[in-house]
């Protein structure tokens, strides 16, 4: 369910950044949606590289990372764009899923 999660969070922070250049390209894009992009993409992969901070275990690192994810995932909802939109919602399912990890 982790693997799950970090690529559904990689796809949604990619289409949040490149939907909300798109519409900055456009004229209408706005910066909170780049920046939300790239943390949940900063924390999708930190939910890869980091499976078990320390001596903590893989639950509470998918709960930080995870409610990174979700957090700015509904920040990006701010951006404006249909992309950044289509990736905010993935960005919530994936930040959920890792949410829900039972190890």
């Amino acid at each position: 369910m982790v693997t799950a999660a970090i690529v559904i969070s990689l796809v949604a922070g990619i289409l949040i950044i490149l939907g909300n250049i798109y519409a900055t390209i456009g004229g209408i894009g706005m910066i909170l949606g780049v920046v939300s992009g790239i943390v949940v993409l900063i924390s999708a992969i930190m939910l890869k590289i980091r499976p078990g901070e320390g001596t903590r275990g893989l639950r509470v690192c998918c709960r930080m990372w995870g409610t990174a994810i979700l957090v700015f995932s509904i920040v990006s909802l701010f951006g404006g764009s249909v992309d950044g939109f289509i990736g905010a919602i993935l960005g919530i399912v994936g930040g959920a899923l890792a949410l829900i990890v039972k190890v």
